[in-house]
């Protein structure tokens, strides 16, 4: 695996981006974000360079619920155009970090976007289950998530986000080891069977992020 990148903290050419991110630094104390592992003990890692974050995905809060657990990077996510088609909306969402995505096709615009993102160091999240979802466990995701992150050569780290409750009691996230996917296939040119066994992979971690909150507190 090659060195990863960092990004810049901060940069002009991000700015609204930035400035949305100071902003942001005072909401964790009105909307907080209690970060776990696995097993229920406090997540202190920080991610750095290149990465992916594979999360489910509840509601249209979820990136805020990205920007909060990961306050320490800028940012990058994959949206739907069709949540983007407004053009007030759109250049709101492209400016905080926002790269349009075409689910119903193979997009390969919103791809190298995406890897050119993670070669230059940042942090990504996508949800690859691809729509919105009530459902705690993840039964299936879309391979692109593996396809970029062996493009880019980084890791994926699995992450499980809980439905809000009342606003003052915030969000929990739960964040797993990292999938490496360029080390579960060496290969230049991986088959649709490589890529999907990765996937699978990709979805037993996450499914392993859904704890039982209640039996954790015991």
């Amino acid at each position: 695996m090659q060195k990863r990148k960092k990004a810049k903290l901060f940069s002009l050419r991000y700015f609204p981006m930035d400035f949305a991110r100071v902003q942001l630094l005072a909401l964790p104390l009105f909307y907080p974000v209690r970060r776990l592992t696995p097993e229920g003990k406090k997540y202190r890692n920080k991610i750095k360079g290149g990465a992916l974050v594979a999360a489910n995905h509840y509601g249209f809060s979820d990136p805020l619920v990205l920007f909060i657990t990961f306050w320490y990077r800028r940012v990058f996510f994959l949206a739907a155009n069709v949540v983007m088609r407004p053009p007030i909306r759109r250049a709101l969402l492209k400016g905080i970090g926002a790269i349009e995505i075409n689910r119903e096709i193979a997009d390969m615009q919103a791809i190298r976007t995406t890897v050119d993102k993670l070669k230059q160091g940042h942090l990504v999240g996508v949800f690859p289950q691809g729509q919105l979802t009530k459902t705690s466990e993840v039964t299936a995701i879309k391979s692109g998530v593996v396809l970029m992150a062996l493009q880019a050569d980084v890791p994926i780290y699995p992450m499980h986000i809980y439905p809000a409750g009342k606003w003052y009691q915030g969000r929990t996230v739960v964040i797993g080891e990292p999938v490496y996917p360029s080390r579960l296939c060496q290969k230049k040119f991986p088959s649709t069977a490589d890529i999907q066994k990765i996937s699978d992979i990709l979805m037993e971690e996450m499914n392993k992020c859904n704890i039982n909150l209640k039996e954790e507190a015991k």
